[in-house]
């Protein structure tokens, strides 16, 4: 589960809030749905009914129960000047959800009387859903491939577990044009560059953990990108339609300099996402759904099937993870009365233990940091060096 927020400048009216769900959530009709179950598959069935619409809690990103019937797998949140959506990645990603979220402060702004003359390219209500927006894109751009190489372990950071509920989230922010002169100096993306200061960070952490060990564990360090893959093919699809790369370096070749990091995580990402290259991890993926063995296995051994290959195998094969949502941009008059927008990304696991979201709106870089572990030595590393830079960072919050 992951969150998008938008921050009004004045409080969010509960009436208007609730049209406003009532009137875009028509607009979006593949998202009323629940998730069912079959002999052999999950399935997704639609419902006639709205999402909830509920005040913010203490702990954001909470789990759906998706066995629940007629309840869809999103909601609505409001506290003071906040408008928030958090949806489950079984309906569609951050690019799905960006797109009812601007739809709904649309609708919402409109209800409460403010004028907007030009909306721009938002999906207004009321406009001809394309069947487009229904597609499974991995199912359409499918195809045979070789499946990527596999992959070494990745090391996990070594800290102790918060107490139950565990998850802390640190907002940050940052000026954009600061980040991208640096990022442009050194001739990388944000994204890029982000990615380099993660990955400089973390083996800083493994550097000062190994030396205390016994015995040093050379390792691999590996960050999770995911990849809009809206952008690799001719989809307008409103459902899930994300891949990831993975980034790394092998520390047990030894310590990397930042210049070099900056160089192969630039490299890295130029050829990982290339349309060829990650066309293999969307083949993969659709190749086990295609299995025989898969397909006529029935669902309860299929779900024990799949959670103790995750447990064995894919959350080994990253150190953390960073997503970018990219710029997010409204029509005038509503960027008037939208101070910010923010990313909070889905909570990570007990082996990952950590992440981090970007999203950049009007001149801002919003960072949210969501951390299992007692310690916040990553994101002091991470601040710092972005300080050391020349990049003021504002700490907003540390819940």
């Amino acid at each position: 589960v992951f969150r998008v927020t938008a921050s009004l400048k004045d409080p969010v009216r509960y009436s208007a809030i609730r049209e406003a769900v009532t009137i875009t959530s028509q607009r979006f009709p593949y998202f009323s749905v629940s998730l069912g179950s079959g002999i052999f598959w999950h399935f997704l069935e639609f419902i006639d009914h709205l999402p909830r619409i509920q005040t913010d809690e203490k702990i954001p990103c909470t789990a759906f129960a998706v066995n629940r019937k007629n309840e869809p797998l999103y909601r609505v949140i409001i506290k003071s000047n906040r408008i928030s959506v958090e949806f489950t990645h079984i309906l569609t990603d951050g690019g799905g959800a960006l797109e009812y979220l601007k739809s709904l402060l649309y609708t919402y702004l409109t209800i409460t009387g403010k004028n907007i003359s030009s909306p721009g390219e938002i999906i207004l209500p009321g406009t001809p859903v394309s069947e487009e927006e229904f597609e499974d894109g991995y199912i359409k751009f499918f195809q045979k491939l070789p499946p990527p190489a596999k992959l070494v372990k990745a090391w996990h950071l070594p800290f102790r577990l918060n107490e139950k509920p565990r998850l802390r989230v640190i907002h940050a922010e940052i000026n954009i044009d600061e980040i991208l002169e640096v990022s442009r100096k050194h001739k990388v993306s944000l994204t890029g560059y982000f990615v380099s200061v993660y990955l400089f960070s973390l083996q800083k952490i493994f550097n000062s953990h190994e030396e205390k060990s016994r015995k040093r564990r050379r390792k691999v360090l590996r960050i999770e990108v995911p990849v809009n893959m809206r952008s690799k093919y001719p989809s307008r699809t409103m459902r899930n339609f994300s891949l990831f790369v993975l980034p790394e370096i092998d520390v047990r070749l030894g310590t990397y300099t930042f210049e070099e990091i900056l160089k192969s995580v630039h490299h890295q990402l130029q050829i990982s996402t290339d349309i060829k290259q990650i066309s293999r991890f969307l083949s993969s993926n659709v190749s086990y759904e295609k299995l025989l063995i898969v397909r006529v296995m029935p669902l309860f051994i299929k779900k024990i099937v799949t959670a103790a290959i995750y447990r064995k195998l894919a959350s080994k094969r990253w150190t953390g993870m960073v997503t970018n949502l990219g710029v997010v941009t409204l029509p005038g008059e509503m960027e008037e009365m939208v101070d910010s927008i923010e990313l909070i990304p889905t909570p990570p696991n007990r082996k990952v233990k950590a992440g981090c979201a970007l999203l950049s709106y009007k001149d801002k870089l919003r960072i949210c940091f969501c951390n299992i572990t007692q310690s916040t030595e990553l994101e002091r590393q991470i601040f710092r060096h972005l300080s050391d830079a020349g990049i003021h960072v504002k700490i907003l919050n540390n819940n």
